[in-house]
């Protein structure tokens, strides 16, 4: 009887190496996509923040119109007219903006009634629909959209 020496790999060695490399890509991939939909999320809240900014520096350059409240919106209200005064054009330029830059964009702003003796403390809260990387607490499902939310509050 001969011995034959055996040399190299067989089947099953290559299927099992195969299987543990896709395992692996696929878990890679998973990453991958994880990462861009948790950028775009930053870019969305990064884009938020900025437009938040944007109106606190229109209503600091029409001090007077804030402190009177013609700055004030809820975030339910529609975009207001361009026309009349300064405010109504700030607040329906601001308004678009939101609404074509963020999805589902819209914003709000609150302003106490205006007192000499106390600091002019204005909120802005901005809306918009996102999808979300999964929150247990809040039963929030992975890839589910749902609305994010940023508050800001700036002295005029």
């Amino acid at each position: 009887m001969l011995k034959i020496k055996q040399s190299g790999f067989t089947l099953l060695e290559v299927m099992v190496a195969v299987f543990v490399l896709s395992v692996g890509l696929l878990g890679l991939a998973h990453l991958q996509i994880t990462a861009l939909k948790t950028n775009q999320s930053a870019d969305l809240r990064t884009q938020a923040s900025l437009y938040a900014s944007d109106i606190l520096n229109r209503m600091r350059a029409n001090r007077v119109a804030s402190q009177n409240g013609l700055y004030v919106i809820a975030t339910t209200d529609g975009i207001p007219n361009a026309g009349g005064n300064v405010s109504n054009q700030d607040l329906h330029e601001w308004r678009t903006s939101l609404s074509n830059a963020l999805p589902g964009g819209t914003g709000g702003i609150n302003c106490p009634a205006f007192n000499n003796l106390n600091e002019f403390i204005c909120t802005i809260t901005i809306e918009w629909r996102d999808i979300h990387l999964g929150d247990n607490a809040n039963n929030i499902n992975y890839n589910e959209l749902a609305t994010k939310t940023l508050t800001m509050e700036g002295a005029l």
